[in-house]
């Protein structure tokens, strides 16, 4: 039986989860990647490979809690950031080019939304989705908000959602590849606004 390393066995399970989450994050940091093989991760975490499985199913299911587990605060902080007073579209072009800026230099929650989401499997693609919910519902308001205000066109909300997600991790993904992206990120920030603010406006 392993060693307990707390004052209870559920204090001990929480401190091991906690421990395994939190080197995951920190081998995806360093390589670059969630391609981590899971024995890594359990002895980044002190514990054998077999324990590992006594708390996530396999890598989907680890990288999908860790996000589960980080992500709504970092989206809490940049919807909080968003500015009080301003026009729909200027609120939403902010909290879009944050969340550029956020995407583009994470280097775990970044990187996971970015460039691992497409392989993992439906049910985990499924939680890392929910996860950043929030993030759709709090722009979508600003959408709805907009053509309220007949400053935005009105199409049909799935549609809308889809083109300002896409828009935005499109932006992403050039700053993403860019050969310096500290440099390019303002420069992609100034034109995703023209770009999501010129399609939603409407026609005067």
């Amino acid at each position: 039986m392993p060693r307990i390393r707390a004052a209870s066995i559920d204090e001990h399970k929480a401190l091991t989860r906690n421990s395994l989450l939190a080197s995951a994050k920190g081998l995806i940091a360093e390589a670059g990647t969630a391609e981590i093989p899971l024995g890594e991760i359990a002895l980044a975490a002190g514990v054998g490979r077999t324990t590992l499985y006594d708390y996530f199913v396999d890598r989907d299911d680890l990288i999908a809690t860790l996000v589960e587990a980080e992500l709504p605060g970092v989206i809490d902080r940049l919807i909080a950031g968003a500015p009080a007073s301003g026009t729909a579209g200027e609120q939403l072009a902010d909290l879009a080019g944050r969340t550029v800026e956020f995407v583009a230099s994470d280097p775990v929650l970044g990187l996971i939304l970015h460039r691992e989401v497409g392989r993992m499997g439906p049910e985990a693609q499924e939680r890392v989705r929910a996860a950043h919910s929030h993030l759709a519902d709090a722009m979508m308001g600003l959408y709805h908000h907009g053509v309220r205000d007949g400053e935005f066109r009105e199409m049909p909300p799935d549609l809308a959602g889809r083109l300002i997600q896409d828009t935005i991790m499109s932006a992403a993904k050039s700053v993403i590849s860019a050969r310096d992206p500290g440099e390019r990120t303002p420069v992609v920030i100034v034109h995703l606004r023209h770009f999501l603010l010129g399609g939603l406006r409407r026609d005067r």
